[in-house]
């Protein structure tokens, strides 16, 4: 599929096994959603869901539409969150990436 993340982004996330979902906060993400669709593989596009609760659409039956503008927003902000508490360096693509993106950040 077009735009996987590389393992080194999977790992920024899923480092030791399971993670939080950002959905909900269990302990159970078992997959990397892109926020904003397949259009990079930025770490800034990633966001850790579990499959089937968060991610396909018969488990979000209670929960805003996973392409929502406001779901979308939502997820950007963790992730950006997230990746400055951990220090991450934004390479060239994650700085593209941003700036493209940076009405969702303001």
């Amino acid at each position: 599929m077009k735009n996987d993340f590389p393992n080194y982004i999977r790992m920024l996330f899923f480092g030791d096994g399971y993670c939080n979902d950002w959905e909900d906060g269990r302990n159970d993400a078992n997959c990397l959603h892109h926020c904003l669709g397949r259009v990079s593989n930025s770490a800034y596009n990633a966001v850790p869901l579990n499959n089937f609760r968060n991610h396909m659409p018969e488990g979000r039956k209670n929960l805003l539409p996973i392409n929502s503008f406001n779901t979308r927003y939502k997820y950007l902000k963790k992730t950006k969150e997230y990746l400055d508490n951990i220090k991450y360096i934004p390479n060239e693509k994650d700085i593209e990436f941003l700036e493209k993106y940076k009405h969702f950040y303001n």
